[in-house]
Formats: structure tokens, sequence, C-alpha cells
């Protein structure tokens, strides 16, 4: 017999100006069977801490400690709610605020499996697994060249959203100085070729729409790249491809590893002649 579950993923923002975060629970609610469950990480978590450099490990440890007893309180207090009055608390759980803990939008499963399969799999799949996808490696990319950036006291790269007459694109490295230019690093360690292409021809119909739409110049754009760890035929082909893609378009690219190219990059964003790497 399949059970209506709703989940939410927890996540900590200790720096909402950047609006950074990671995923570290989930919590379950089963309203049928009177039942809110939750999993988070470890109070001791280093693929949080890393992620976040500056941050003091017992910010992190206390909040999700202050977390684990709200929802402990919730899940004594669950079997004694109806259906829909354990609803309505999960919705209030969630609620958006002002914290360092946030959480996604309430989201619906129906499945035959029971609740602490559930929890597992969703824990695995959207906390585990999150430091394992591109958007983790290229988060890690953006604060190290941010770092680098701060250290060299080239300070005018700051995240901003950049729009058209229809769409709007948040970039991690964006200088408006005498014009706009961005730093928009993108790494390429897909499991398959097929998603390797995927990942260049969304970031090449951002970039193409804003410069078509006269937002940004091509030469002002640089993305630092990672390729492939494996050794993959298929995987090196496909990068090799998209690095052609992005010559072709004409932006300048690079290897994340290039600290030299990225600084010279930034100090020339300063200056009101145009710049191209040589």
């Amino acid at each position: 017999m399949k059970t209506l579950y709703q989940y939410a993923i927890v996540r900590f923002m200790p720096h909402a100006e950047t609006g950074e975060f990671a995923n570290v629970g989930i919590v379950l609610c089963a309203p049928e069977l009177g039942l809110i469950d939750f999993r988070l990480a470890p109070t001791r978590f280093a693929r949080v801490t890393d992620f976040f450099e500056d941050l003091n490990g017992k910010l992190y440890k206390a909040t999700l400690q202050t977390v684990e007893e709200e929802l402990q309180r919730l899940n004594a207090y669950a079997g004694k709610l109806a259906a829909k009055d354990l609803a309505m608390h999960m919705q209030e759980v969630v609620r958006p605020r002002e914290t360092l803990v946030r959480y996604s939008e309430l989201r619906t499963l129906y499945l035959e499996k029971k609740p602490e399969a559930v929890l597992n799999q969703l824990f695995e799949q959207l906390v585990h697994r999150t430091f394992l996808t591109e958007e983790y490696q290229e988060n890690l990319m953006v604060k190290v060249i941010r770092q680098q950036l701060r250290d060299e006291k080239l300070t005018h790269f700051k995240q901003q959203k950049l729009q058209d007459n229809l769409i709007e694109v948040t970039l991690p490295l964006v200088a408006k100085t005498n014009d706009l230019f961005v730093i928009r690093p993108l790494a390429f360690r897909q499991r398959t070729a097929t998603r390797v292409l995927d990942h260049a021809e969304h970031w090449l119909g951002r970039f193409r729409r804003l410069i078509n739409h006269q937002v940004l110049q091509k030469q002002n754009i640089l993305l630092p790249l990672q390729g492939p760890v494996s050794t993959d035929n298929k995987l090196q082909a496909a990068f090799k491809e998209v690095e052609q893609e992005l010559t072709i378009f004409g932006v300048q690219t690079l290897e994340y590893q290039d600290k030299a190219g990225i600084s010279q990059f930034a100090r020339q964003a300063l200056q009101t002649n145009g710049f191209k790497l040589q």
C-alpha cells in the first residue's frame, strides 16, 4: 500500500549575503501515519566546514544541535495530532525564516516504502551526494577564486544578478567598473559525456542570451575550467569539444589552476581599455 510523504531539505546558510548553503538534513512527514521523522548530518561534518572555510566549527555544531532538539520535540508530539493538523505543523516547520537554517520548499512523494527507507534514501541522495555534484565543485572553485582576489586586494568582483528583458542570471563574480566583467568557474566532472555537453550548453545559452541583449560583451567573460578526473575517452573527448565550442563562441577560458591568468583578468577589469588573455 502506498503512503503519501512530504519532505523538506534542511539547509545550513551561515552567510545570507552570498546565498551559499549546504544540505545538512531531511525532515520527513507521513500525515496519515502520524509521523514526523528526520535525519541530520553529523555535527562534525568536514565537508560542510571545509565548504565554509571561514566558518567557526562551533557555530555549525551549535546550530545543528538546536535544530535537532526542535525536531525531536515535534517528533514526540506528532503521534498526538490528526493528519490534517500534522500536515499544517510540517508547513510551519519549513516556513521561510531569516535564520542560519533554512528549509527547502515542501515536496511530495507517493511510495510503497516504509518511512525509514524513504528517509535514508532521501538523505543519501540529497545530502551525501550533494558534495559530488558539479554545483558543489563550482561553489568550491568560486570560494578559492574569491579568496585569491581578496588576498590580492582585488575586491571589485561581487555576486550580482544580471538580467535582460525576460531572464535573470545570478553570477558569483561580477565587476561593475568601466564595463561589466564576469568570472564564472565551470566544472566538468560529470559521469557521462552527455551531461558534460549539457552543462556546457546550459551556460553557453545563458551567456549567448546576455550577449545578444547587450548585457555583456564576450571579451569581458572569463571561464576558468576544471576538466574530468576520469581518463574515460568519451569524457575527455566531450570536454575537448566543450573547450573548442567556448573558443569558437569567443569567451575567454583558462585552466582553473591558472591563478596568474585569473588575477591578470581581474586587474584589467579596472582599466579603461579592452582586455584579451595572451
